[in-house]
């Protein structure tokens, strides 16, 4: 099968020089719509059909919507640790795809984003789509979000050194946005920009400066360990964190995504913390002190993470191989830290295996009794639910235990990205959860599990989203109709987490001012009318197991199922609430 023109002179076109390159890097997969600016770099790819083609090799385009698509890459990069790229024509569908670019600056995520910008000989002239400094403007805008990240095709003669700049910023783990005007990169180059590995490395002045101080500095103190997103990323990291929470005897907590990180074998967890935390964590959080030592094990430090909060701790270190992070500056996190601060740098696996023997040579030093936890959470959640609806809890207690080995999930913006956590309270040890939380932009989660699937076709890939979150996607099921996908849609009529949040920040208005209700869809026949098989859960949970055995079951087409679930019954708690309060924008 042809992959490309073989004769002519497009294949000496920077068009085909894009596909090529991005191809020797290893990115194949690509997603979006076809049209405009873009069509002569699509022609460059093969249709993607069908999962049998995830990893032939072969530069493929899912055609996909735009605003789906941006979340692909997302996706794709969680569930193999390899980069995929989106597409977007001129004008529009930039914006559409641009929530995606956001969720993976702001998740540290390495991305593609293929961006058409009008050609320069019609600039000024009004053109369809006018993405130039008299229309859109598009330009400085990614430039404003992405920084180096923003590689402008604008000179055939640039263009191998902007590539070999954009892959530089994809090792940062930092997406790019390759913004190019089709009649440039129409014109003949010859490219040679070779993929280059990034070397796995430890600053090993670093760990010997922690070494010789930490014994000193953590003496006879309660040490806290605190888990984020980037360390999911190491190999064996749960091994890793689990000896480190033994060997400091440190309560440890963790970020959503941090979870992945942490066995769910570790004695020392306290759980999930704040948005959708468990109680016991959130208790630990409440009380760290100036006196308290804290090694965070990558730094999330988003609202929902760490609620707008320094940590008041007398020390921290933060082990980090991201030159960059979102929200840190100058590199680090100081300014998120009352007391001292410390950076460990270097792939946190790495420097972890090395540090680990070390301390455990010259001894971790006297430390305060900690209590090992069994029940993460103290409060009571009400099991009273409107007829007709489920008990959420009981739902994701009995789910908990239906998970089978080989599964991925992905928690959309709705309640199911506070309320699965808390009832699950310690990761589970067959199925990894990522949310994008720091974005929290509705409807994202489908996109990433369309990339994740297609990255690696043998994940059994779960997806719960919202009745609200599927007005953004909704239109894009028959797309993925034929990838085994698994969709849980959260059907309680309302726009939840709105709903029940200004219930605490504006409790005095009337709730039709909240303007958070949805109109009723029918979504297994939505779903069967898009391609998918679809299941209502019942009431009682009766036909539970029955559609887990169905979503185990590969038949090469998609399940949706509809989650009768009550807005009323509050299960994990959101404390952004407190940052929203009418004195805050006093």
């Amino acid at each position: 099968m042809a992959i490309v023109p073989s004769t002519g002179a497009d294949r000496e076109s920077g068009n085909f020089g894009l596909i090529e390159t991005l191809r020797r890097w290893g990115i194949t997969f690509h997603s979006g719509v076809n049209g405009g600016g873009v069509i002569h770099v699509t022609k460059q790819l093969e249709p993607f059909t069908d999962l049998s083609q995830a990893n032939d090799g072969i530069p493929r385009l899912l055609t996909m919507s735009e605003y789906a698509s941006g979340f692909v890459p997302v996706g794709y990069y969680l569930a193999s640790g390899r980069i995929a790229s989106s597409i977007t024509t001129t004008g529009a569908a930039t914006k559409l795809g641009s929530s995606g670019i956001t969720e993976a600056k702001l998740h540290n995520i390495p991305a593609v984003y293929i961006i058409a910008l009008n050609s320069t000989l019609s600039i000024g002239m009004a053109p369809l789509q006018d993405v130039s400094e008299y229309g859109m403007n598009i330009v400085p805008q990614l430039q404003a979000e992405l920084g180096e990240g923003c590689v402008v095709i604008d000179n055939i003669n640039t263009m191998e050194d902007r590539l070999r700049r954009a892959q530089e910023v994809l090792h940062e783990s930092r997406p790019v946005a390759i913004a190019f005007h089709p009649d440039i990169l129409s014109k003949s180059v010859h490219l040679d920009v070779p993929k280059v590995e990034p070397a796995k490395t430890v600053n090993k002045a670093d760990i010997g400066e922690f070494v010789a101080k930490f014994p000193r500095v953590a003496a006879k103190r309660r040490v806290v360990i605190y888990v984020g997103e980037e360390a999911a990323r190491c190999e064996k990291i749960q091994d890793l964190t689990t000896e480190l929470s033994e060997l400091l005897q440190a309560p440890t907590i963790w970020s959503v995504n941090g979870a992945n990180a942490v066995s769910a074998e570790n004695r020392y967890g306290y759980g999930y913390v704040l948005f959708g935390g468990n109680d016991r964590a959130f208790d630990l959080w409440q009380s760290l002190n100036q006196d308290d030592v804290m090694i965070t094990v990558g730094f999330d430090p988003g609202e929902y993470s760490t609620n707008l909060g320094k940590l008041p701790c007398r020390f921290v270190w933060n082990f980090s191989n991201l030159k960059a992070p979102y929200g840190s500056k100058n590199g680090d996190f100081k300014h998120r830290v009352a007391g001292e601060y410390q950076q460990v740098r270097g792939d946190i696996g790495l420097a972890l295996a090395e540090l680990l023997p070390r301390l455990r040579a010259i001894g971790p030093g006297e430390r305060p009794p900690v209590e090992i936890l069994g029940n993460l959470n103290t409060r009571t959640v009400s099991r009273d639910v409107a007829p007709g609806c489920v008990d959420f809890m009981a739902f994701y207690e009995q789910i908990h235990k239906l998970w089978q080995p080989g599964s991925l999930g992905f928690d959309d913006v709705c309640v199911s990205y506070k309320d699965r956590q808390y009832v699950a309270q310690r990761p589970h040890p067959h199925i990894r959860f990522y949310t994008m939380h720091h974005g929290s932009a509705m409807g994202g989660a489908f996109g990433m599990g369309v990339g994740a699937k297609i990255a690696n076709p043998s994940l059994h890939t779960f997806v719960f989203s919202g009745d609200g979150c599927w007005r953004l996607f909704g239109g894009a099921l028959a797309d993925a109709a034929n990838l085994d996908l698994r969709l849980f849609i959260v059907n309680n009529g309302t726009y939840a987490i709105v709903d029940k949040g200004l219930e605490i920040v504006i409790p005095d208005f009337d709730k039709r001012l909240y303007h958070s209700k949805l109109p009723r869809i029918d979504f297994v026949a939505a779903a069967k009318a898009h391609g998918w098989d679809g299941f209502v859960l019942k009431p009682d949970l009766s036909n539970l197991k029955e559609i887990m055995d169905a979503c185990y079951t590969r038949m090469g087409q998609s399940i949706l199922v509809d989650i009768p679930v009550d807005t009323e019954q509050i299960v994990g708690l959101n404390p952004r609430l407190l940052n929203l309060t009418v004195k805050t924008y006093l």
